[in-house]
């Protein structure tokens, strides 16, 4: 039994992405932070963290070291790269995007942040579709805003969350341009120890850059 949360996993909502956000991005990440400091320690329902996470990906030089916990920026972070085994970096690079974004804002919040079995209490960084809109990143996809609405309720509606509801919305994320990966991963988790959970307490439920931004939290047990 434990709490769990479900954050937005856009890179967009990091510290120091866009230079001229407004200030509800401002809000909106302090709203994440504050969701995470409900608990002390959080497990991402993976076997290990990556050794490094980091923003290379969108170009950024900048990421944790998560086997000190250090923020570590500009030609350390590079280096730190560098130094990293063949092995090490076969693992970072396989970590899922939802997953660095989830461990860069653990360490901005100041939470512990584990594997699973670390902790009890899950986090669950989500990303909804990128195509739900017309003037969303990605090219639009038919279905994309109405598989969002789903999802939402699906997490939201009711007393408990429906697994096998959730777990098919899970499969046909790809497909419309959303990331729930690691939602799947913890939904399955939770039902092999013969739990449910709580639906979400939603504190952010709305558009950021024209994709839906959900994050709240809940029970499971």
């Amino acid at each position: 039994m434990g709490a769990f949360a479900i954050i937005p996993a856009a890179p967009v909502l990091l510290d120091d992405i866009d230079g001229s956000e407004p200030v509800r991005m401002v809000e909106l990440r302090t709203a994440i932070r504050e969701t995470l400091r409900t608990q002390t320690d959080w497990a991402l329902p993976i076997d290990t963290l990556p050794p490094v996470a980091g923003l290379g990906g969108w170009g950024i030089d900048r990421g944790v070291d998560t086997r000190t916990g250090r923020l570590l920026c500009g030609s350390e972070w590079v280096e730190t790269v560098e130094a990293l085994t063949e092995e090490e970096r076969t693992v970072a690079e396989a970590a899922d995007a939802a997953v660095i974004v989830a461990i860069l804002h653990a360490r901005a919040a100041d939470v512990e942040i584990g594997p699973i079995g670390s902790s009890e209490n899950l986090l669950l960084p989500i990303d909804l579709s990128g195509a739900a809109t017309d003037d969303a990143p990605l090219a639009p996809i038919d279905g994309a805003a109405e598989f969002d609405i789903a999802v939402i309720e699906a997490l939201t509606s009711g007393i408990a969350i429906g697994s096998e509801r959730l777990l098919e919305l899970c499969d046909q994320a790809e497909s419309l341009a959303a990331n729930l990966r690691v939602l799947a991963a913890g939904i399955r988790h939770v039902v092999d120890q013969g739990a449910r959970l709580s639906t979400l307490q939603p504190v952010v439920d709305e558009p950021v850059h024209e994709v839906h931004s959900l994050c709240g939290t809940g029970l499971w047990a």
